[in-house]
């Protein structure tokens, strides 16, 4: 049972008893402050943004020339962490490119390249989606230990047109499956299903995605540092902007 305060007598002589709100700390704690310190000013803040932001635009560039899946990769948590306004000439050219792509018969680079295009405005077409069928019509069951492509297709499924029916098969086939996957997979992995499963990025509000995605980014054995204190440092820079009690 909460505790209970008293509060100093009203007009009748009357003690009035309140319970506590009995509130539990913030579950982020000091998550995105506790390795800036003093640095942390306005001004420091805006110049090491701007550094991180040319490092960044360097890496897809180099990206661009050799590893179309490397690159979709970074344009995807660069999108994911909530930056892609930094971004936006950059992945413009990018997303050209991507769909210039030979289909890849591998599941997460096809899905993957799926979404990344339909997010930006692409009318690509989900027939593709048929070549990880069976004879029988239905999706090889061979995918079903593939958590990565699993969860790209699920994602990606989201995105569907009126009528899509395939893409209403593919999310249904990757939740059951994803559900049992779940405990198998590493951390990083596992954080993203569950996010994924309770609600999809195409249904999630932006930011609060983006604060989900550090978390699950900051423990991706493959992340890349360099977007991963821009988002830090992005992520502050927001909250400061914002109106107080928001």
């Amino acid at each position: 049972m909460a505790p209970t305060l008293q509060h100093p007598m009203n007009s009748n002589d009357e003690f009035i008893i309140r319970k506590s709100g009995n509130y539990v700390p913030s579950y982020w704690g000091d998550f995105f402050i506790s390795s800036f310190d003093l640095k942390n000013s306005n001004s420091w803040t805006d110049d090491r943004v701007n550094e991180l932001k040319e490092e960044i635009k360097k890496i897809l560039l180099s990206l661009s020339h050799d590893d179309p899946l490397q690159e979709m990769n970074l344009i995807d948590a660069i999108q994911r962490l909530g930056l892609g306004y930094h971004f936006e000439e950059q992945i413009d050219a990018a997303l050209k490119r991507i769909h210039d792509l030979s289909v890849d018969d591998n599941l997460y680079f096809f899905a993957l390249r799926f979404r990344l295009l339909r997010q930006g405005g692409y009318n690509v077409p989900s027939d593709g989606f048929k070549n990880f069928k069976d004879e029988d019509g239905k999706f090889k069951e061979d995918l079903s230990g593939d958590a990565r492509g699993l969860l790209s297709m699920y994602e990606a499924a989201y995105h569907a047109f009126r009528g899509e029916e395939i893409l209403d098969e593919a999310i249904a086939f990757a939740r059951a499956h994803l559900k049992l996957l779940v405990n198998q997979v590493n951390a990083s992995l596992a954080r993203d299903i569950e996010l994924a499963l309770e609600k999809p990025m195409r249904r999630a509000m932006v930011r609060i995605r983006a604060r989900q995605y550090i978390s699950v980014y900051e423990i991706d054995e493959q992340r890349n540092d360099v977007l991963l204190e821009l988002a830090k440092l992005d992520y502050n820079s927001l909250q400061r902007l914002a109106p107080e009690g928001t």
